[in-house]
């Protein structure tokens, strides 16, 4: 084989492999948003979605935390799904993405991201939730 060719190979096939490996999706935002991580046992995620559901006036209401926590709850094993609210936090809208994954142990990984202000918030108010 010619030595370009092997050269190319050595670089692409790594490459390659990193963009076919499965990996769980992560929940993304715009630039300057922020990721608050909790790994929480399946049946705690309606309560801690209710928990966030709590810190806006409207966008992400109980009602939607507990259909969230149902469809997270009917998620497949290492299946993600990523789900995104406008929010109203201190008087100003903008988006909440959260991303869930459920594993074999019956573990939810959640991701919400968001701005700074409520991705602090959001860590105040899940700070004894994980377990």
């Amino acid at each position: 084989m010619h030595p370009k060719r092997i050269a190319w190979l050595m670089i692409a096939l790594p490459a390659f492999a990193l963009l076919a490996a499965p990996s769980p999706l992560r929940a993304e935002g715009p630039a300057g948003f922020e990721r608050v991580t909790i790994d929480i046992e399946l049946e705690a995620c309606g309560k801690t979605l209710r928990r966030v559901a709590r810190l806006f006036t409207a966008g992400f209401t109980r009602s939607d935390a507990d259909r969230l926590a149902r469809e997270i709850d009917a998620l497949p094993t290492d299946k993600s799904a990523q789900w995104t609210y406008q929010v109203t936090y201190g008087g100003d809208t903008t988006a909440l993405t959260v991303h869930a994954l459920v594993d074999e142990l019956s573990m939810v990984d959640l991701d919400f991201v968001t701005t700074p202000a409520i991705a602090a918030r959001l860590r105040k108010a899940l700070g004894d939730v994980e377990h």
